[in-house]
């Protein structure tokens, strides 16, 4: 057998782990949508509105514009996790995050300072809500809208108000860092399938564990070379929202910066025509046209692919990518592939580096003048 065949079928079982991971996901995203709208019918016909909540996801935006998302659900059924929770508890929690109960049609009223928006959720209960005012030229770093839900199509709404986290980088931003999670930041355990599949069912945002190093290269990258920059970091997923507050608590608990995260809704319909990740790098891109970008993924889908087709078409923006390579041994690597994909960024105004660990990032980032060097002993 050749070693160009052996290399193959090494890495290929990754991403077809990757794929069932995703049919899992996809198939509980289903079933919730088929029965959420049997019973959005039902509670239509018959039913009344229990205690609702605002769950409302980490936004971002600029001092002209920024965005508010989140989604309105009945208060009793999403639980957030414990550190004391069990095996089973958590597998039970992560069943509820894809049974939820969503309110759809749903009139939102967001305040912003002086400005007032509204706004309806769709028939999964999601919601975006753009915000233009003048107060947000006056803000930098972590500011707050209050959202409130005014009105449904159920009886027995009791309005209910929440706040909305909406970053805006300031002046003193350097770069900006966009970030996948799975098999970047969160270990799946992409190699063994079963394990794969029963740790993310199972486990919680205290038991799953990040990669090593990957906090100190994150932080690092925020602070820049100057070492105050507070660089704005994204985290860009094919996870569904369902998973959202299950990813925040993993990323405060586990110390790694705080920043909006970009997931997608998976519903009764297949892949998206367009890919989300493509799409949600693209929106960052353009939102911050005065800033480049550190681009972070993994090679087990099509991080490599996607970050070079938007260094391509935004020439000069991506500073670097750093892919994180999944393959079992250095035998396994396509070493032909990865001299032509860092050849394509250098063309591109990049550069392309394959890392197995944090730290040779962060080795990179530190010759490049991304981040500021040790002080010397």
């Amino acid at each position: 057998m050749s070693r160009a065949l052996e290399e193959t079928k090494a890495v290929r079982p990754v991403r077809q782990r990757q794929r069932w991971l995703s049919r899992v996901i996809r198939a509980l995203s289903r079933i919730e949508l088929v029965i959420d709208r049997v019973r959005w019918g039902l509670r239509q016909r018959f039913g009344r509105l229990g205690p609702l909540q605002i769950v409302t996801y980490r936004g971002f935006g600029t001092a002209a514009r920024a965005v508010l998302r989140g989604r309105v659900l009945e208060a009793s059924v999403l639980e957030r996790s414990l550190e004391a929770d069990s095996t089973f508890r958590s597998f039970r929690r992560m069943l509820r995050r894809f049974l939820s109960r969503e309110l759809p049609e749903a009139t939102l009223s967001a305040q912003f300072g002086a400005s007032v928006v509204a706004g309806v959720t769709d028939h999964e209960g999601y919601f975006e809500l753009p915000v233009v005012s003048p107060d947000l030229k006056d803000q930098s770093g972590w500011t707050c809208a209050e959202i409130e839900v005014v009105g449904a199509k159920v009886r027995g709404l009791v309005p209910v108000r929440a706040s909305a986290e909406i970053l805006i980088p300031g002046k003193s931003a350097q770069f900006g860092i966009i970030s996948d999670i799975d098999d970047t930041v969160l270990q799946t355990y992409v190699t063994q399938k079963l394990k794969m599949i029963w740790v993310t069912l199972s486990g919680s945002a205290f038991t799953r564990m990040p990669f090593e190093g990957t906090s100190e290269l994150y932080h690092a990258l925020v602070r820049g070379a100057s070492g105050d920059a507070d660089n704005p970091v994204f985290y860009v997923s094919k996870s569904p929202w369902n998973l959202y507050d299950f990813l925040i608590d993993f990323i405060d608990h586990h110390g790694l910066p705080r920043g909006p995260l970009l997931l997608r809704d998976i519903g009764l319909h297949d892949e998206p025509p367009i890919d989300h990740k493509s799409s949600a790098v693209r929106e960052l891109l353009e939102t911050y046209p005065e800033l480049p970008f550190v681009l972070i993924g993994d090679s087990g889908e099509r991080d490599p692919e996607v970050y070079l087709e938007l260094a391509a078409q935004y020439p000069g923006r991506v500073s670097a990518i750093y892919i994180r390579n999944l393959s079992v041994t250095s035998l396994t690597r396509d070493r032909e592939r990865e001299r032509v994909m860092s050849e394509r960024a250098r063309s591109y105004g990049s550069e392309l580096r394959w890392i197995e660990r944090a730290s040779e990032a962060l080795n990179h980032a530190r010759e490049r003048g991304f981040v500021a060097s040790p002080p010397s002993s």
